[in-house]
């Protein structure tokens, strides 16, 4: 048997759906045509697109590969024009034809525009049902200032408070004197006015509106009492009515919808219909609630034949208003001889209300909490008597007592209106072994549409799942009570700046919430700040340049230092001058949000993408595409814990890519270009991890949606409890790379083909002066360790303004580049002063050098770091000559932000014993690369006897490498106990530790 679906909304996916689940066993084939070009998606969220807070693949209801899995066939931008029942044949608008043994109608509603108001045809003038409407209305927005929404109903209201989100002044009119007349009376509409007037939006009641003015394009709207307001565009949402065309067209009967009888059947045999589209028994439905009941009834009977009769739903919604959490049923205004029973809180915005007939319920209003809806919907419909049930029913389930709302409600009680989800189905999914939220979602769609029920579904899982973390993660907690983009949050930032007093500032705030802004606390400098600047892919302007060495030498010690992420630091700041400090980075386009704690860190890429001769992809905009998705959402500055991401489309890998939690690397495949995902990497929480293949082939313009779905899933699934194990790498541990692939091309919506060919062949800084594809030059500015002083920092801006294109380059390496010098300019900057004290070609040790901050400047550092970096550098550079680059990488303390363990050799800071005294100290790795992690070779080796470790281990290379043979492939080769052979010597003394082969594999 063959049955189409006409319609691709929520209704048709639930009868596909339902459909299926009933057909086990049977020969059914279905198809579904949808008139829009997207994949159904859920309309009660389309209001998240248009405020910013979702993309539209992100309320899709399935995804292409679900229908291709289930052997549904899917019509996208298909309209079905008719119907011939007595041959069972649909054609399209296209004139296409089609067979069906059996056809479902759910072509929903469409917007009604009252024909009293004149000019709805201009440009500027839009109605909102469909994610056209929501695109077209998007455009308008981004150059808009004001605007008008005529209607004060649902959508009306929807629609007004996401543009008010995205920042428009906005007027909401409704020609009546309650807002959404439907579901509320003049109480609770006062309540919800107030609320959206608190919000910034506003209200007109009692306003017909006559006319669009403007000649061509919307300028603003007159009113019958000739009142006149201006705005850029108006929005129409003055109520929906039934989509009937098709039932027209075919010759079904249709009155206000398409008439069904009690099997949902219309008036040919073998057509159905459900949803907003039809009228049964006189009534025509709106809301999501009964239209699944309808489903579930028509299924049946299409699937087994009319034996299930639908009679009719209890008109009744939950519904999340602008925020505002709503519950509606029944007869909800009241007659004459009926008893009306209220409470009202104005101060709390709650209202709640019941319409008593005869001793029996027959409509309730809880406005702002919704507690007890399920009880009072029972009442409803079950007629019962109250007497019993009086004098506190109204109010007794908001009141404190010992026991929860959850224990009152039955299996079959519905928890979740939207996708009629009931406790029972809930709780089952808890004993299947679903523990979190998430699980819950994405088991039973429970709380996934309008978000009102998630807290009744929170108080389910905590009802039934009684176990308690085994720890507790003091950062989730101080996110949990207070998170930093909290608005509350903002306004102590706010305080504790105007007061300029530290002491004022709370232990939490100061050495937490605060590095959610950039703004560190360090306790080894007491009394002062540090300012993490970020810097996209490296780039920075001359304008950027000079205000950072500005600020550095105004308010600091004339200071900055460069990163191993390519951004910088300031520090020695005092409280007082942070406003004034931000203020200036704002200004010239650098922000510091989001440097530090559980949030996405510094995008970082070859700092001469676009440039360099074997630059293939220029990752710049996608570096800004990817931080344009996170940077200042509360949404993603909330992570298990921090997220390192690297885009590198160069042959050249002088980021250590493969060592971030995401990595987009350059390949090669089907002859395009694109990118291999690779995932999971890390230094620190537990030791050096390279990256997982993730086996996708990548295309340059799909990287930030593989970006943000990755985000999403770690944001979602990552470990919360140990911070120890909450990386990303832990995740894809647990679960696996096939499982977290299917939920990335899940959430994507499409397969993502197999990995391409890897072309990166090369690892390290690019040294000296760089042949540029566009046949100019770019001259490397050897930084050590990545300090600087502000007046050399602000000398080598002003020289790229001078001889350059008014722009630096920070590397990874700590390094500078001044870029797309003219060859007529190459030796009179090379002839400048400055370097005099800083080289273009230094030691390969120097050139090569990673060293995050030490003890000096971060309480975490165990060694003073810097110092020492740039010490052993110049011991080996008097020492022993190279032809062949050696990284050598300084973490300060195991936190690893030095990335030790992706360099030929890298130090760990850290103290050791000496003739019974605690000594600094190292644990030093040899071996990483862009194939293989760095592995410990010593353990506590006294920071005096670096120097001299160093030279052996590389004098021992010298003498035994193969020929172009790196060190890091050397070590692998040669194995822990040749290395440590070398080194007995030197280890006599103390009680540091050489580890054992067994030992690299843990």
């Amino acid at each position: 048997m063959k049955v189409v679906i006409v319609g691709n909304g929520i209704a048709g996916t639930a009868l596909v759906e339902e459909i299926l689940r009933l057909s086990s066993g049977k020969d059914i084939r279905i198809q579904v045509f949808g008139d829009e070009k997207f994949i159904g998606y859920n309309r009660v969220l389309i209001t998240e697109v248009l405020a910013g807070r979702k993309t539209l693949s992100e309320i899709y209801i399935k995804r292409w590969q679900w229908y291709e899995e289930k052997g549904v066939r899917l019509e996208i931008g298909k309209k079905v024009e008719r119907l011939f029942p007595n041959k069972k044949i649909l054609v399209t608008k296209d004139g296409e034809f089609y067979r069906y043994d059996k056809a479902i109608i759910a072509t929903g509603s469409k917007p009604f525009i009252p024909p009293s108001i004149k000019g709805v045809n201009k440009k500027g003038v839009f109605t909102y049902r469909t994610a056209k409407d929501v695109f077209e209305i998007l455009d308008y927005a981004r150059v808009s200032k004001r605007a008008v929404v005529i209607g004060g109903g649902l959508l009306g209201i929807e629609v007004t408070k996401a543009l008010r989100d995205i920042g428009l002044e906005v007027f909401l009119v409704h020609i009546l004197d309650t807002l959404m007349e439907q579901q509320l009376d003049k109480t609770a509409s006062e309540l919800l006015r107030k609320d959206l007037e608190d919000m910034g939006i506003k209200v007109l009641l009692k306003k017909v509106t006559e006319e669009i003015l403007g000649e061509k394009k919307a300028e603003g709207v007159r009113f019958s009492d000739g009142d006149e307001l201006l705005a850029d565009f108006v929005i129409i949402a003055t109520g929906i009515r039934p989509n009937v065309e098709v039932g027209v067209n075919s010759g079904l009967k249709v009155n206000k919808g398409i008439v069904v009888n009690d099997y949902l059947e219309t008036s040919a045999s073998d057509i159905y219909a459900v949803g907003e589209c039809i009228e049964h028994r006189g009534k025509t439905y709106g809301l999501v609630a009964p239209i699944m009941e309808q489903v579930k009834v028509c299924a049946h009977n299409v699937v087994h034949g009319n034996e299930k009769k639908y009679t009719g739903s209890l008109t009744y919604a939950m519904l999340k208003v602008a925020g505002v959490n709503l519950f509606s049923a029944g007869e909800i205004n009241e007659k004459d001889g009926d008893e009306v029973v209220a409470f009202l809180d104005n101060g709390r915005s709650l209202y709640r209300k019941a319409v008593i007939r005869n001793n029996k319920i027959v409509g309730t209003i809880l406005y702002g909490d919704v507690r007890g809806n399920n009880y009072l919907l029972d009442l409803i419909k079950s007629g019962k008597d109250i007497s019993e049930e009086r004098p506190y029913f109204l109010i007794k389930h908001i009141l404190p007592k010992g026991t929860t709302g959850v224990e009152e409600l039955k299996d079959n009680d519905i928890v979740c209106n939207c996708n009629a989800v009931t406790k029972g189905e809930i709780v089952k999914c808890i004993k299947e072994g679903c523990k979190t939220l998430e699980e819950i979602q994405e088991r039973t769609k429970a709380s996934t549409s309008c978000g009102s029920c998630i807290e009744l579904v929170e108080e389910i899982l905590k009802h039934y799942v009684k176990e308690k973390p085994k720890r507790v993660n003091k950062i989730e907690v101080i996110k949990k009570e207070l998170h930093p983009f909290d608005l509350e949050f903002k306004k102590r930032l706010e305080k504790y700046f105007s007061e300029g007093e530290l002491e004022n500032i709370p232990e939490e705030d100061r050495d937490v919430r605060l590095k959610w802004y950039g703004i560190f606390y360090r306790k080894a400098t007491p009394g002062y700040f540090m300012v993490r600047i970020r810097v996209p892919n490296g780039r920075l302007s001359y304008e950027q340049a000079k205000v950072v060495s500005h600020i550095s030498e105004k308010f600091c010690r004339g200071e900055v230092e460069i990163t191993s992420r390519q951004q910088l630091q300031i520090r020695w700041i005092k409280l007082k001058d942070l406003p004034e400090i931000l203020e200036a980075l704002n200004r010239v386009g650098l922000s510091t949000l989001q440097t530090g704690m559980d949030n996405v860190r510094n995008v970082t890429g070859d700092p001469l993408t676009g440039l360099a001769e074997d630059s293939l992809i220029d990752t710049l905009r996608l570096s800004q595409e990817i931080t344009n998705i996170f940077l200042g959402k509360k949404k993603y500055a909330d992570l298990p814990r921090k997220l390192n991401v690297a885009v590198l489309g160069s042959q050249t890998d002088c980021i250590n890519a493969l060592f971030n939690d995401v990595c987009f690397y350059l390949s090669e495949k089907d002859g395009k270009l694109g990118f291999n995902l690779y995932l999971g990497g890390k230094i620190g929480s537990g030791g050096p991890k390279k990256a997982i293949d993730m086996d996708m082939f990548v295309e340059p313009y799909e990287v930030p949606e593989v970006f943000k779905a990755t985000l999403d899933i770690y944001s979602t699934f990552g470990n919360r409890e140990n911070r120890s194990k909450n990386r990303l790498y832990f995740l894809l541990q647990e679960w696996g790379v096939e499982r977290f692939r299917e939920e990335l091309e899940k959430r994507l919506y499409k397969a993502i083909p197999s990995k391409g060919k890897d072309l990166v062949n090369k690892t390290g800084e690019r040294e000296g002066i760089i042949n540029l594809r566009n046949g100019t030059y770019a001259v490397c500015v050897v930084v050590p360790a990545g300090k600087i002083k502000a007046k050399d920092f602000r000398q080598i801006a002003e020289l790229a303004r001078k001889y350059g294109s008014r722009e630096l380059r920070l590397s990874v390496y700590q390094n500078i580049y001044i870029p797309n010098i003219p060859e007529e300019n190459l030796n009179p900057l090379l002839g400048e002063e400055i370097f005099e004290k800083f080289s273009t070609v230094s030691s390969p040790f120097t050139m090569h050098l990673i060293a995050c901050a030490g003890s000096d400047t971060c309480s975490f550092g165990v060694i003073p770091n810097k110092s020492d970096a740039v010490r052993v550098a110049k011991y080996l550079s008097e020492r022993l000559k190279l032809d062949i680059p050696v990284r050598m990488h300084w973490s300060a303390c195991a936190k690893g932000c030095g990335q030790h363990g992706s360099g030929d050799i890298g130090f760990v800071g850290t103290k050791t014993k000496l003739n019974g005294k605690a000594v600094l100290a190292v644990d030093v790795f040899v071996g990483g690369s862009p194939t293989k992690e760095g592995f410990k070779v010593i353990q506590g080796l006294p920071l005096d006897k670096v120097e001299e470790a160093s030279y052996l281990l590389l004098n021992y290379y010298l003498e035994n490498r193969l020929e172009g043979e790196s060190f890091a492939d050397f070590a692998h080769r040669v194995g822990v106990d040749k290395l440590k052979v070398v080194l007995t010597s030197l280890l006599q003394e103390g009680e540091c530790k050489l580890l054992k082969p067994e030992s690299i594999s843990k």
